[in-house]
């Protein structure tokens, strides 16, 4: 079976988007993240309870479609 040139360039466009959804996923994931960590420190800062626990980063992530309801990454 032969593979043309049109096919080679398609199936690499189509692996490549899939690349960038799952990386943008992963940025968006990240940047959650790091907002629910700026509002910790800043609570520890002024002598506060954190608002955020592990439960909270396992939600962002299960949200952003990186681990699965098991707790189990996906990617």
């Amino acid at each position: 079976m032969e593979v043309t040139l049109d096919e080679v360039v398609q199936t690499t466009y189509e692996i490549h988007e899939k690349v960038m959804k799952l990386h943008f996923r992963a940025i968006a994931c990240h940047c959650e993240c790091l907002g629910m960590n700026a509002e910790n420190c800043h609570a520890m800062c002024i002598g506060s309870s954190i608002p955020y626990g592990n439960d909270s980063y396992l939600e962002a992530m299960l949200k952003w479609g990186l681990i699965n309801e098991e707790g189990k990454p996906v990617i």
